[in-house]
């Protein structure tokens, strides 16, 4: 079976990042994304909402570069994730 997938323009230009990306180990790269995570849930204050932003916003990119790659249901579980993130940063600026 073949791919006949012509890339598209985010993807060529997200290319270069994704091998940065990739030559991180995966244990550093869970933590920082956990960290981020943790601390954006734990502070009760606009720095906790940008710093929700910033990984809802990077979790988006990631989902984008790959959707033409992922079965419906992981497109949903994709948006689901993205949309929490942002309801939860928001909330946190109020």
């Amino acid at each position: 079976m073949t791919d006949d997938h012509t890339p598209s323009a985010l993807e060529r230009i997200s290319a270069p990042w994704l091998v940065r990306l990739s030559r991180i180990p995966r244990w550093l790269f869970l933590i920082v994304l956990g960290s981020v995570l943790f601390a954006g849930l734990y502070l009760d204050s606009a720095l906790g909402g940008a710093l929700l932003l910033v990984l809802a916003l990077f979790l988006a990119w990631l989902a984008s570069v790959g959707w033409s790659h992922v079965s419906p249901l992981g497109r949903v579980g994709r948006l689901l994730t993205v949309g929490v993130l942002v309801y939860v940063a928001v909330d946190k600026f109020r």
